[in-house]
């Protein structure tokens, strides 16, 4: 049985939800910028009907994705921003040896005591270094306009 203890704090449990999905997002992603069809512009929209399927395409792939379905029936809004927050969370963590541990280990399911016992740190320490993580986290998540603090 895993021991992780749950944030009281909404955003911090939107963002782990997502890194624990990434894999589920990325593929989505993928699965939406690999689809042809449809047609740009038009009447409704006021500007002019696009004919050629590679320049729709083009257009399609050049323009952010604004939702994706996953494979569970989730929806996920600006799932690319998700994903560039969460490249931006890791980056940051492998800097520091402790801290890409605590990450990896955290959204791969294990638990806080059996991270603190395999890399040798007090659980104090482990409480710190996961709550700059998050910390950093909520940063980015705002800067991308995912989530609002207040």
């Amino acid at each position: 049985m895993s021991l992780q203890r749950k944030s009281s704090d909404p955003n911090i449990n939107r963002i782990e939800w997502h890194i624990r999905h990434e894999r589920a997002i990325r593929d989505a992603v993928a699965e939406a910028r690999s689809t042809t069809g449809g047609h740009t512009g038009g009447a409704p929209t006021g500007h002019s009907y696009i004919t050629d399927t590679t320049a729709a395409q083009a257009i399609r792939n050049a323009e952010e994705l604004r939702s994706v379905k996953l494979d569970n029936g989730s929806f996920i809004e600006w799932p690319e921003r998700w994903l560039t927050v969460i490249a931006a969370v890791r980056a940051w963590c492998d800097v520091d040896t402790i801290r890409a541990e605590v990450f990896r280990r955290r959204y791969k399911g294990d638990g806080y005591v059996s991270t603190c016992r395999e890399i040798n740190i007090a659980q104090q320490t482990y409480s710190d270094v996961l709550g700059r993580i998050r910390d950093y986290e909520i940063k980015c998540a705002c800067q991308a306009q995912l989530i609002k603090v207040f």
